[in-house]
């Protein structure tokens, strides 16, 4: 009896590694197109959303962040900055400051949505493609 719960243990481990990487990034073709901020949470399990509105613009090699809203005024776009994926993460450089990345981790990811989380800070974020 201790046998068969000792396998079954172990394949639910592996097969639970197996579902978090699932949606790993490989390279930048993973990620390209254009991706629509629905909103932001603190934790999956949070049911307080922030809600974003805004487009990430993801090419080959840069990402720009298009209809940030404002509080007073019309949206903006945020100047383009370069990316890379690395460790299936998600690297994107900040702006004014050569060498320093903000780093995303993939949480879930389809070919019409995408969850990332900001290892920064902490924040869940919720795409889905345009």
């Amino acid at each position: 009896m201790k046998k068969i719960k000792l396998l079954l243990a172990a394949s639910l481990l592996g097969l639970s590694c197996m579902t978090a990487f699932a949606g790993a990034l490989t390279s930048n073709k993973d990620i390209i197109g254009s991706w629509f901020l629905e909103y932001t949470k603190k934790s999956p399990e949070d049911t307080e959303k922030k809600p974003m509105g805004m487009t990430w613009v993801i090419d080959n090699s840069q990402l720009i962040q298009k209809d940030i809203p404002q509080v007073r005024g019309n949206p903006y776009d945020a100047p383009a900055v370069d990316y890379i994926v690395e460790d299936g993460n998600l690297k994107v450089s900040i702006l004014g400051r050569a060498g320093k990345y903000d780093v995303y981790s993939v949480v879930e990811k389809t070919d019409t949505t995408m969850v990332l989380k900001d290892n920064k800070y902490g924040t869940y974020m919720y795409f889905t493609k345009k």
